[in-house]
């Protein structure tokens, strides 16, 4: 079983993910600041992070950052699940190493397609 990893300060849509990710078969873990999102990766390890740009306590940016620049975990691959609809801070997260950038309000089968077909590879 997959572990994931979601750092995402909105309690609702955490749930919401977290329960779609469970019932997919994963087994999740959720993280609410940006602090508390690189603590559980380092503790974790997950197979997978969905992370949030708009966190407390250092934001998105910061978490990715950290883990491309931590020892084991440097390698997980990140999905960035946002609200940001800015196409030049698209950018500048994408050149950052990671695998999707999905946009709030997202499809759940999106999401699930593409959390298995990163893990596939």
């Amino acid at each position: 079983m997959s572990k994931i990893l979601i750092i995402e300060d909105e309690p609702d849509i955490a749930k919401v993910v977290a329960k779609r990710l469970t019932q997919s078969g994963f087994e999740v873990t959720v993280a609410v600041d940006a602090y508390e999102g690189v603590a559980f990766a380092h503790k974790e390890k997950p197979d997978l992070i969905i992370l949030d740009l708009m966190l407390p306590a250092g934001g998105g940016l910061s978490v990715l950052r950290n883990i491309k620049l931590a020892g084991e975990i440097r390698y997980t691959p990140v999905i960035v699940l946002t609200g940001v609809k800015d196409e030049d801070y698209k950018q500048q997260i994408l050149n950052q190493g990671i695998e999707a950038y999905l946009e709030k309000p997202y499809e759940p089968e999106v999401l699930i397609s593409t959390i298995q077909n990163i893990l596939k590879k």
